[in-house]
């Protein structure tokens, strides 16, 4: 089987999956004080890249799961607009935002206009993709997105967490898990097979794709606890969860967020830039117009990014 042939054999087994779970999906993953907890974590994450009348794809949106959130947090969008390949997950977030912009489509294959957004939002969703598949994704998203547009996501990780240090620390959480569960009389629900493409990421490994077709410029982990009761619905758990998440400054966290850009520069690679200019001139006097470049970088970034660090 070829590679365009083994993906959209995956992707109908996943659709398939999605629209299998599509009316409890919110309930299941978004709904619980803890889930509610870190999906405001992570919009405001993306917020905080956001400008009014950006315009905005949420990419593997599901039944529209963030959009109660980006309501709070984006203000003024250009536009706001959710694909997703499930119909069965399409038409619960028209029935959640009967006015929205939503659309069935493939990862791969978006249906969109090339650079229609200034960023993409992808929230758990390339781990539902093989590896091998993952850059023709990138590839598509780097289409739609604007010269300078960001995409912005979150994963889960299987390696370097807090409980996989073992020994009694993953003792003492797993068994804080059980205490917790029983205490709470919470369930897990039973779940239909995700199918083999489903998986979590190393975080070293996932960077490492991003940076093929991206600039990732920032990542950190997040909710190294508070996964362990994302079932529970008592908001009392959520605040020690919340606690202990902040207990460890979120390191060796269950969750990667990252922000890539499609074109990325800061006054230091203008500076590489000028000093490799500088060792390849042949023109005279070429040293001072270039100071004035490095110069200039330097003013404006100061000027127009006071979180800057100085270069």
């Amino acid at each position: 089987m070829d590679n365009i042939s083994e993906r959209v054999s995956a992707e109908q087994r996943e659709a398939a999956f999605e629209d299998a779970i599509a009316a409890r999906y919110n309930r299941d993953y978004h709904e619980s004080p803890v889930a509610a907890a870190h999906t405001e974590s992570f919009v405001r994450y993306v917020a905080e890249q956001y400008r009014p009348g950006d315009r905005v794809l949420d990419l593997g949106c599901a039944a529209a799961s963030l959009w109660p959130s980006f309501e709070k947090h984006f203000k003024d969008p250009g536009v706001l607009v959710g694909v997703d390949l499930s119909p069965g997950m399409i038409d619960e977030a028209k029935k959640r935002f009967p006015n929205g912009q939503f659309r069935v489509g493939s990862m791969f294959d978006i249906p969109s206009s090339p650079g229609e957004f200034d960023l993409v939002i992808v929230s758990s969703a390339f781990h539902h993709i093989a590896d091998k598949h993952l850059p023709a994704a990138l590839k598509d998203i780097h289409r739609v997105m604007d010269e300078h547009g960001k995409l912005i996501g979150r994963e889960p990780l299987c390696f370097n967490r807090v409980g996989d240090r073992g020994g009694w620390l993953a003792g003492a959480l797993m068994n804080l898990r059980h205490l917790v569960y029983r205490l709470t009389h919470t369930r897990e629900y039973p779940e239909p097979d995700p199918g083999p493409d489903h998986h979590a990421y190393d975080a070293k490994t996932l960077v490492e794709m991003l940076n093929a077709t991206f600039l990732v410029e920032h990542c950190e982990t997040r909710h190294p606890v508070s996964p362990f009761f994302s079932r529970v619905n008592d908001p009392s758990v959520t605040t020690v969860a919340q606690y202990l998440d902040e207990a460890l400054e979120h390191k060796e966290g269950q969750e990667l967020y990252y922000v890539a850009s499609k074109n990325y520069a800061d006054a230091e690679e203008v500076k590489r830039c000028v000093r490799l200019a500088l060792e390849e001139s042949r023109i005279q006097d070429l040293d001072g117009f270039l100071a004035k470049v490095h110069a200039a970088a330097d003013f404006l970034e100061k000027k127009l990014d006071p979180s800057a660090s100085p270069k």
